[in-house]
């Protein structure tokens, strides 16, 4: 048997995963982004939302650039002897 099976109806699309030759974690989590991709295609946003999405994160890293700036400041430039 080969490790993948594809039939195709003309209402369904049935695959079948050998079990012997899969791995049933990876498989669900291929599942799960798969009802995740086909409900996002249903949703139709608008381009204003990627305007949105980018004021957002303009705002929270004005509000937060210190923090993480402050983090990556590298002592091993110090001049101290």
């Amino acid at each position: 048997m080969n490790t993948i099976a594809i039939k195709s109806s003309k209402d369904k699309i049935v695959v079948t995963f050998d079990k012997t030759e899969s791995n049933v974690d990876i498989l669900l989590k291929f599942l799960d982004r798969l009802e995740i991709e086909q409900k996002a295609e249903k949703i139709d946003f608008s381009k204003d939302i990627l305007k949105i999405a980018q004021e957002i994160k303009g705002k929270w890293w004005q509000a937060n650039k210190k923090r993480f700036l402050k983090q990556t400041q590298f002592s091993c430039f110090s001049t101290r002897n």
